[in-house]
């Protein structure tokens, strides 16, 4: 596989640079704003710290720590109602994440871990069907879930602020009722926000699709329904244990068909990339891997990683261009830098191909023992095998660099 077909990274520095810019106008306006109301807004805000009987410092504090606290409720709650949508709509949930909070189904079970979230996603649930009948009405329950789940839960928390500022003679002169009174407006108007805004079919600049933009997807029909169909589809069928190289030939290549030009092109092109990579015919895979690079500067940082980080593997492993491969290792760690668990294949690919056979190996045993643990899936079988092939060959490389090691004259002085 050639670098010259390099992803266009222009749009996501034009778009980092716009961020930049709207963020300094936001700082800009906020320093105005304090700069005209400031002192008004300090004078209430102590006078209101006298009035409950605290320190300004510590009521300051409160706010400080309440807010974030706010925030991971109400994106929890959203994530639940993915979650209570895709159980009702039968679907496996294989990863629940609500900021630095991480779920994930495992070979020996549920693993629960703090992650640092990824920028621009509060959170996310990954749900596979477990069967494929009537996938576009159970797919729509699932994805519903989470804005319906905000819209109910910011609207009775904003009737139980109601119903107790009404009843109270004094709403806000005790610390417990005012703690309690602000964290029911916030959460509820902040549930409310989000739910609508969710239902909205925005397009996003991170590359991640919003819940209305799928529910209106599926609504008009269409490639982009068509395509994400089609990734349900072939994700259930791995997830009950077959492998990509047993799906149906005809529906693989009438999945590929189907063009929205949008960032389901990337992930469509990935998907039969990985079908025909198990089926070893590399023509079709470096094909549908060069379409899905064509496409991946609109895809999240974490995808573009992961599509770059195949296309270093083809190139050091099919391919065997160990120039190619580090060229596209590096791309991929431009679009998101590598974690201590990501990318481990592609690095041990490239190091293999570079003659680092010892760092090679390291990746290598990690990569392994990380699709252990895996929950099972015929995804993970040909991971699994993929990753054997590559010790298989990396051992081989290692015999022949020691037999022509032995072969060598010895020096003599």
């Amino acid at each position: 596989m050639s670098s010259d077909s390099q992803p266009n990274v222009a749009p996501a520095r034009s778009r980092r640079k716009l961020t930049v810019s709207l963020y300094w106008v936001l700082a800009v306006e906020v320093l105005i704003i304090l700069w005209l109301k400031g002192d008004t807004w300090a004078q209430q805000f102590q006078l209101r710290a006298e009035i409950l009987g605290v320190p300004w410092v510590v009521l300051a504090l409160g706010w400080m720590l309440g807010l974030p606290v706010l925030y991971f409720l109400m994106i929890t709650t959203h994530e639940s109602g993915h979650v209570v949508g895709g159980l009702l709509a039968r679907f496996r949930i294989q990863s629940f994440a609500a900021n630095w909070l991480r779920i994930r189904r495992k070979a020996t079970g549920w693993e629960i871990r703090l992650v640092k979230p990824q920028a621009k996603v509060g959170g996310m649930v990954h749900a596979t069907p477990t069967h494929t009948n009537n996938l576009r009405s159970r797919y729509s329950l699932f994805v519903a879930g989470g804005p319906v789940a905000n819209l109910a839960t910011g609207a009775l928390t904003l009737y139980l602020h109601h119903r107790l500022a009404a009843h109270s003679a004094a709403p806000l002169a005790s610390l417990g009722s005012y703690v309690l009174l602000n964290a029911l407006l916030i959460f509820g108007w902040l549930s409310v926000a989000v739910g609508a805004l969710n239902l909205m079919p925005f397009k996003l600049k991170s590359g991640h699709i919003i819940d209305g933009r799928h529910l209106w997807q599926f609504l008009r029909g269409g490639a982009a329904m068509h395509q994400q169909l089609g990734m349900l589809y072939f994700q259930s069928q791995m997830y009950a244990g077959q492998r990509p190289r047993d799906w149906d030939a005809n529906l693989v290549a009438q999945y590929a068909t189907h063009h929205s030009n949008s960032v389901l092109d990337c992930y469509a092109h990935l998907l039969v990339y990985s079908h025909f990579l198990d089926c070893n015919n590399q023509e079709r895979l470096l094909f549908h891997l060069n379409r899905s690079l064509d496409s991946v500067a609109s895809a999240p940082a974490s995808v573009q990683q992961h599509v770059l980080g195949e296309a270093a593997y083809v190139a050091a492993v099919l391919t065997q261009n160990a120039e190619h491969a580090r060229f596209w290792l590096d791309r991929a760690q431009v679009a998101k830098p590598y974690t201590k668990e990501e990318g481990l294949v592609a690095r041990a690919a490239v190091a293999y191909a570079e003659g680092q056979f010892s760092e090679a190996e390291q990746w290598l045993q990690l990569a392994i023992e990380q699709v252990e643990k895996c929950a099972p899936s015929g995804g993970v079988v040909q991971a699994a095998e993929r990753l054997y092939d590559l010790r298989d060959k990396l051992q081989q490389a290692q015999q022949a660099l020691n037999v022509t090691a032995a072969a060598e004259p010895a020096l003599t002085t």
